[in-house]
């Protein structure tokens, strides 16, 4: 018995070291990214890479979903299980929720403060240690198995990734957003409110790349972000403004950080979800 204790912790430890280095990897690209978006079109490899590892969490979750809800309601000699359990609606699905999460976060990367990469390296540190945590309990409950011979997550890994990234996304939701919006001043140097023109020009001014698909997505995030700014800054806390469209407002201001915040969180858990995958095939050719 003390034999196969000893066993599973250094499972446990192995899959905690494949994990972290998983989310470490993830967050070097997308500094690698920050640092290399203006000088070449060759820097393009990294939002790809940032991309893959949003696309993979989403389709983990989205596939385990599918099986779970094929599994429940159709009988096992069904012939519908076969053509149900095709896996191409699941990615067409996750691919058009992967582009948008990747591209506002790759634009909010390229464009971030030095206090943004504090909320980054705290989040890629805590994420693979409160998955291991979680994997203890709620986690040891699900199922282990491993769908499809190994070539999938087990079943517990995904729903505890899943479990982790949205405890993650609202923490760090509620403190970004006290922290940038309360703690850090508005840049009110580039807002000109008698101006939406200036305003978006002097927005607009950042993030210049001589890749033209770079610049042009670059120029499009300046534009949101210029804009979001002004309308929050002008509209938003004007007295003739409804009451019942403030709200609406806030919402759309908030909608940057939470697309930004969200496609980040589901790159950790593609990252989490590939370093177990390797880290049970090894444990498999042992």
């Amino acid at each position: 018995m003390d034999g196969r204790r000893v066993t599973i912790r250094m499972r446990t430890i192995d899959r905690s070291i494949h994990a972290l280095f998983a989310c470490v990897l993830y967050l070097t690209i997308l500094f690698l990214w920050q640092r290399s978006y203006a000088r070449s079109c060759m820097a393009l490899v990294f939002p790809a890479l940032t991309f893959l590892a949003i696309f993979g969490g989403l389709l983990a979750r989205r596939l385990e979903r599918k099986r779970f809800v094929i599994d429940y309601y159709l009988d096992r000699r069904s012939s519908l299980r076969g053509l149900l359990r095709g896996a191409s609606p699941s990615v067409a699905i996750s691919l058009a929720a992967a582009v948008p999460l990747a591209g506002f976060l790759v634009a909010f990367a390229a464009l971030s403060r030095p206090t943004d990469w504090i909320f980054f390296c705290a989040v890629t540190i805590v994420a693979p240690l409160l998955f291991n945590a979680l994997s203890a309990w709620p986690g040891r409950h699900f199922r282990r198995e491993t769908p499809d011979g190994g070539r999938r997550a087990a079943v517990a890994d995904v729903l505890v990734a899943r479990l982790t990234g949205t405890l993650l996304l609202v923490v760090l939701a509620a403190v970004y957003i006290y922290a940038s919006y309360d703690l850090i001043p508005a840049p009110g140097e580039k807002i000109f409110h008698a101006s939406i023109e200036r305003t978006l020009e002097a927005f607009s001014a950042r993030g210049r790349s001589s890749c033209p698909v770079v610049q042009d997505v670059l120029f499009a995030a300046t534009q949101f972000e210029g804009l979001s700014w002004y309308v929050v800054t002008t509209a938003a806390v004007s007295p003739w403004l409804h009451d019942m469209l403030r709200p609406l407002l806030w919402a759309g201001f908030f909608l940057r950080p939470a697309m930004v915040f969200g496609g980040f969180i589901r790159g950790l858990e593609g990252s989490i979800l590939l370093a177990c995958r390797v880290a049970e095939q090894r444990y498999r050719k042992e």
